[in-house]
């Protein structure tokens, strides 16, 4: 199990999702620094087993990432726990 603190919402990933969204993350890695800075986060995640607090540019690039449908694992209720953990974040 890997848990994003995802601006102050814990989410719990399995190791599958969060390999496929590392993944991801790593095949875009070129796009921008928040992005490979998300696939080493979750990278650590899966190696340590410790609770990974993403940054608000982290955070948008997760959501892009599952919005963008790059992963094929259902995630509806992390795009939900993103989507509204944006929301709520003061700007």
């Amino acid at each position: 199990m890997v848990k994003l603190d995802v601006i102050g919402k814990l989410v719990t990933l399995s190791e599958r999702e969060a390999e496929e969204l590392r993944a991801a993350a790593a095949a875009e890695a070129g796009r921008s620094s928040a992005r490979r800075d998300l696939s080493l986060l979750l990278d650590r995640g899966l190696r340590t087993r410790t609770t990974i607090a993403l940054s608000r540019a982290e955070a948008r690039e997760l959501a892009e990432l599952l919005r963008s449908g790059g992963v094929r694992a259902d995630l509806a209720l992390l795009q939900e726990a993103v989507r509204e953990a944006l929301e709520d974040a003061p700007p």
